[in-house]
């Protein structure tokens, strides 16, 4: 087998169609098709199931792509690192992210970059932080910005920025007029949740065992994927969320929603940059955060 011919199983197993993965390569599907039978005879096992909902992996197939995007990954740094020698000129990075630094963190850096280096191009992955970590694992990013820091040997993080979640409720809840609540009263009122797996619910969790408080206590109403969703819900006048301080300034500003304290509470994260620790960065990884730290974290760096 051949380079060329893992980028054309990645392409088809991606878009779940050999057609579509034939447009990406620019190849025909014929041509696709035959690759893809050479790679099964090669290593005797099944790839795809051929279904009406498209080319499926099979349980073999899963295993390949975990292998072939670990190899196309180091293909791409082979490149990027010879493409140091000669200055950076140009590089691909690919960078996840969980939902707030998608949003509020890469966003601002991108001015800055494209001025400093205008030859790389960033493609970015969103998730929650959990999903976007075992893209990482998976050689799938490169590196990325995540809300929360479990622990895992492979991977190597450093604290990028401070994060305050905040309690939010629409202008027209009673507890606008109190301004600061107790825990009796949070326990009384649907919260509005992100989904499991993000850094934000982590966070919450967290500080509600800081304080010996019983989370299962909470009456948590609904669970969204967004922290678009989660603002949306609340300024429509259902329950309350704690949310990325970040999130919802201009929001806050306009009065559109209100900030409630909670006695004895302060919920309060670190923003990680985070990649494999048995993978040396690319010149592309390497300028981005660089740019990062000097934005949030002045001093620090990998």
């Amino acid at each position: 087998m051949n380079l060329r011919q893992l980028d054309l199983f990645v392409a088809v197993a991606e878009t779940k169609s050999f057609s579509r993965g034939a447009e990406i390569i620019c190849l025909t599907q014929s041509t696709v098709s035959q690759h893809i039978a050479a790679l099964e005879d090669e290593v005797s096992t099944k790839l795809f199931d051929r279904t009406q909902q498209g080319a499926l992996l099979t349980a073999g197939g899963e295993v390949f792509l975990r292998h072939a995007r670990r190899i196309l990954a180091e293909r791409d740094q082979l490149f990027q690192g010879m493409s140091g020698f000669n200055g950076l000129s140009s590089g691909d990075l690919l960078i996840g992210a969980s939902n707030i630094p998608t949003n509020y963190l890469l966003p601002p850096i991108l001015p800055q970059l494209a001025k400093q280096h205008p030859g790389i191009t960033i493609s970015m992955q969103s998730g929650d932080s959990q999903s976007v970590l075992n893209k990482i694992l998976n050689a799938e990013v490169e590196m990325a910005i995540v809300g929360s820091r479990p622990e895992n040997r492979k991977l190597e993080y450093r604290a990028l920025a401070r994060d305050l979640l905040v309690l939010i409720v629409a202008p027209q809840h009673p507890w606008c007029e109190q301004g600061m609540i107790s825990l009796d009263d949070l326990i009384n009122e649907p919260l509005v949740a992100r989904e499991q797996g993000s850094g934000s619910e982590k966070a919450l969790l967290q500080e509600l065992q800081r304080i010996n408080f019983n989370s299962s206590e909470l009456k948590i109403a609904a669970r969204l994927g967004s922290n678009e969703a989660v603002r949306q819900v609340v300024a429509g006048g259902y329950g309350c969320a704690f949310v990325s301080e970040r999130s919802v300034q201009r929001e806050l500003k306009s009065g559109e929603l209100r900030q409630v304290s909670v006695g004895g509470m302060r919920v309060e994260r670190h923003f990680w940059l985070v990649r494999l620790r048995s993978r040396t960065p690319s010149p592309a990884a390497l300028a981005v955060s660089k740019l990062l730290f000097e934005t949030y974290s002045p001093g620090s760096s990998f």
